[in-house]
């Protein structure tokens, strides 16, 4: 992510007020946490994406796909306000208004695919910050005899 991005490990480093070695060290001890919640989220903040997907429990989602998503649930809605503006019972057999329907039910059926792929990613994200939670609590019961 940072040579995506093209942030350095010294900028990183800065950021937390370490020194290169110190910050490389906490980055190889991720898996072993490394990182405290508020550390990640800098780190994440920082390279304008989730705390959750630098722990590899949700992917990257893009500026670009954000907003492809968001224009997307716009356009269904929108095609559905204009069906059920434009029915009558009566053009029911008329094939023009089936094509209608389809594309209506094929647009709402990606924004609903798409607004669950976010309630996930909401939900990942508010798993990962309970468990955050609890280890740190864990650590805390622990540290004490």
């Amino acid at each position: 992510m940072c040579k995506e991005k093209n942030v350095s490990q010294e900028e990183l480093a800065k950021l937390f007020g370490v020194d290169v070695d110190e910050f490389c060290q906490l980055q190889n001890n991720y898996e072993n946490r490394g990182f405290d919640q508020r550390q990640l989220e800098k780190i994440a903040m920082h390279l304008g994406v989730t705390a959750t997907y630098l722990k590899g429990n949700t992917p990257y989602v893009s500026k670009e796909e954000r907003e492809y998503r968001k224009k997307l649930k716009q356009m269904a809605q929108s095609q559905l306000d204009m069906t059920e503006y434009n029915f009558h019972p009566s053009n029911n057999l008329d094939s023009g208004y089936g094509v209608t329907v389809s594309v209506t039910a094929q647009l709402c059926i990606a924004a609903n695919l798409v607004t669950l792929i976010e309630r996930a990613e909401d939900l990942s994200d508010k798993i990962s910050e309970l468990d955050n939670t609890l280890y740190s609590l864990g650590m805390a019961v622990s540290s004490h005899p």
